[in-house]
């Protein structure tokens, strides 16, 4: 049963919201929730940058960050209740899950940080390592771990307003055996937003925002390296009006799920064919990125941001999105490897 509590759902038609692009398949009928403020029952839950969803399946939480308000958010499936943890150490970008451990992994400016849930303020921080030394207004942007428990943590150079300095940041691997000593695998770059990898973890899919491109590498899960760049889809060369690709997910039929930032929507694309699959349009123009969650990993959650220079104008930025009834359906998240971090 579909217990958590959502708001203003919408039975979408395909021809007015769901545009097929080389495709001649019709897209069945799906369904646009959002999720619903504890505090003010009828109205959609509002943040202003929310971004890093991850969905915690033993649990039945939703995981996600706020970036303005320096917040982690803990979204119950079941009872539909937000709980929030404040960081007020500095911009907190991504969260992740720790295999074996009451703890999340957070990424509070450009450092990651053990956090435990349960304990108040920064109190529990607990520094694991810090990137982009001697760069102190670059920041942690996107954060993940691989299948074997390594962490990919994409930094962002400094940042005014939307605008980003370019080539100001870097691509790191992080593992528990040389912790102190994060591998480089990809510099320069601008913003890395998207990281995802195929379901049987032999290409790593990244984002890098300002070069408009979905990349591509052949990913060795032993190793942890990469090789063999190319470009999946372009961005540039397309009709998108400024939009930016940003964080994406990955369906368990290999296809991608990106999210375009200014540009209202979340693309479905085949990566082995490089061609759109289904276009999901959404009342908001900043999507921030997209994670599979839900009782059977089918329910495609969505983060936002507020319009920063007229939020008036899109009243529903910032709202947490659910697109259900998609006919495809995610994989459990990767977890964070670092023995022992209760103890840390």
């Amino acid at each position: 049963m579909y217990l958590l509590l959502l708001i203003i759902e919408i039975i979408i038609s395909t021809a007015y919201n769901v545009q097929a692009t080389n495709s001649q398949e019709l897209e069945p009928n799906y369904k646009l929730s959002m999720v619903s403020s504890p505090d003010n029952p009828g109205h959609p839950a509002i943040f202003e940058h929310a971004k890093s969803p991850v969905w915690d399946p033993d649990q039945q939480n939703l995981y996600f960050v706020d970036v303005s308000k320096r917040n982690v958010h803990r979204l119950d499936y079941v009872s539909g209740k937000i709980y929030v943890k404040h960081i007020g150490y500095g911009e907190l970008n991504a969260v992740a899950i720790v295999s074996g451990t009451r703890r999340l992994l957070v990424c509070v400016r450009s450092a990651m940080y053990l956090l435990d849930w349960d304990v108040a303020g920064d109190d529990d921080l607990r520094l694991i390592v810090t990137l982009d030394q001697g760069l102190p207004d670059n920041v942690i942007n996107v954060g993940k771990p691989d299948a074997a428990g390594r962490f990919w943590a994409g930094t962002k150079g400094p940042q005014s307003g939307d605008e980003v300095v370019p080539d100001k940041a870097t691509l790191y691997r992080i593992e528990q055996g040389s912790i102190t000593h994060p591998r480089v695998l990809l510099r320069p770059v601008s913003i890395s937003s998207g990281l995802v990898w195929s379901p049987n973890n032999t290409v790593l899919y990244y984002i890098d925002s300002l070069t408009l491109k979905i990349e591509a590498f052949d990913f060795d899960l032993v190793t942890g390296e990469i090789s063999a760049r190319r470009t999946i889809m372009d961005f540039s060369s397309n009709d998108y009006d400024g939009a930016m690709p940003d964080g994406m997910t990955i369906d368990s039929q290999g296809r991608l799920w990106v999210a375009l930032l200014f540009g209202g929507t979340v693309l479905h694309i085949d990566p082995d064919t490089r061609k759109v699959i289904y276009t999901y349009k959404l009342p908001v123009s900043r999507i921030t990125s997209v994670c599979w969650g839900g009782p059977n990993l089918d329910e495609l959650f969505v983060t936002t941001a507020q319009e920063k220079a007229e939020p008036k104008s899109e009243p529903l930025g910032g709202a947490i999105f659910t697109i259900r009834d998609t006919g495809y359906r995610g994989l459990p998240p990767n977890t964070f490897r670092f023995d022992n971090a209760d103890n840390y």
